[in-house]
């Protein structure tokens, strides 16, 4: 039951909090209804951002009689619910939430109840507290990402692949994690256990707190064999890339990891490796976005791809999510839902060690005739197209977010 569909980027009104709406519009089907649902997006023109709205924009509306409408910034919870009650203006039926503000939860899903508009987070984790808050709730469908001890593996990987290639100065761009981003946070934790554990790494605060600095903050191992710096900021609006020229200053570096892009700085770690005429392993937990399918294919002074290493989310597994709402606005939030109680669902990253292995993953991901998650298979989890959808099979599916899964699943068909 594939439909094809034409689509067109339309442009709308400010709304409060937020930039300008974008709208994506489709022509009407003679065997059916176009559903509307709203995508929150925390930023339209970060890569993430726009990795999960092309994959909606240019996949699942060539698949599903389905039309999304697409918030502009959202910079707080606030603007988020201004968001939602717009988009029920114009039509949707529900809302898939990139917006990161889990811990206002509880007063977003009361705007959802008071709109009757459904509700799920696209890619996000939520606490048992805020969880338990809303699960009960029918408005809101539930959760669909990675969960911190994912995400904290994360860091913990990226440090062992790169110790494993015998970093030895190593800077650490902290990002968000000293201004209460939990993933950064929670990234840089896993780097530095790992680094105070494979490597001796002299830690003076417990990892965890130490994650959260807002100092250029260096360590060394007790022979002084490994030098760790530690950079936090961010490098768009805060003082990631003036911290970066500091530490850059003051000495060599061979090893940078991220826990977040690396597309900002890219030009300054350049720099770098021209004056200390040396290479720099870069690595990121980032996302599988065309930006770094772009990177990856260049190269640097040295012949090498400007980046070594991602771990991170990738374009489809937004498809999860969209069978989430569309279950929830076509009458059949049990093939969801267990007795009417909110899902908290997990799902993989995906790390790529090479140029090639980054080309051939973002093919899965991005890909219109084999895709990680293919309108067939969300079709075999939607009550409207399958019998057989059920939250067993739902969850099964949601869960089966790896890269062997995926190959399976694409080569199986």
């Amino acid at each position: 039951m594939k439909k094809r569909i034409l689509s067109l980027m339309l442009g709308a009104a400010l709304i409060a909090g937020t930039q300008s709406t974008v709208w994506a519009d489709v022509e009407n089907y003679s065997d059916g209804d176009v559903h509307t649902i709203g995508v929150a997006l925390y930023d339209p023109d970060s890569a993430e951002m726009k990795m999960f709205a092309d994959y909606y924009r240019d996949y699942i509306e060539e698949g599903f009689p389905v039309k999304f409408i697409f918030s502009g910034k959202l910079t707080d919870s606030e603007a988020e619910k201004a968001f939602i009650e717009e988009a029920k203006a114009e039509g949707a039926e529900g809302i898939i939430s990139f917006a990161g503000y889990a811990d206002g939860l509880a007063d977003i899903v009361k705007t959802c109840e008071e709109e009757e508009i459904y509700y799920a987070l696209g890619s996000n984790t939520v606490s048992d507290e805020n969880y338990d808050a809303v699960k009960d709730n029918p408005w809101y469908m539930g959760s669909v990402g990675p969960d911190l001890e994912t995400v904290y593996q994360a860091g913990c990987d990226m440090a062992e692949f790169f110790l494993d290639k015998d970093a030895r100065n190593i800077v650490i761009m902290s990002g968000g994690a000293s201004s209460g981003n939990r993933l950064h946070q929670v990234r840089t934790w896993g780097m530095l256990n790992t680094l105070e554990e494979k490597s001796g790494l002299v830690l003076d605060k417990d990892a965890e707190e130490l994650s959260a600095t807002d100092k250029v903050t260096e360590l060394a191992d007790k022979d002084g064999n490994l030098h760790v710096t530690i950079c936090p900021g961010y490098t768009e609006g805060g003082e990631g890339l003036d911290n970066l020229e500091t530490v850059f200053a003051e000495g060599e570096c061979d090893t940078v990891m991220s826990a977040f892009h690396v597309s900002s700085y890219l030009d300054k770690i350049s720099d770098k490796e021209k004056e200390q005429d040396s290479n720099i392993m870069v690595g990121a937990i980032d996302s599988f976005t065309e930006q770094n399918f772009e990177i990856f294919k260049e190269k640097d002074s040295f012949g090498n791809a400007p980046i070594d290493y991602v771990r991170g989310k990738y374009a489809s597994m937004a498809g999860p999510a969209f069978a989430m709402i569309y279950n929830a606005i076509t009458g059949t939030p049990d093939a969801v839902e267990e007795d009417g109680v909110a899902v908290r669902l997990y799902q993989n990253l995906w790390t790529a060690k090479s140029e090639e292995e980054y080309i051939e993953l973002y093919g899965y991901a991005t890909g219109i005739y084999e895709n990680a998650y293919s309108c067939d298979d969300l079709m075999e989890v939607i009550g409207q197209f399958s019998e057989d959808a059920n939250p067993q099979s739902f969850k099964e599916l949601t869960e089966a977010s790896d890269v062997e899964s995926v190959k399976e699943r694409i080569f199986a068909h």
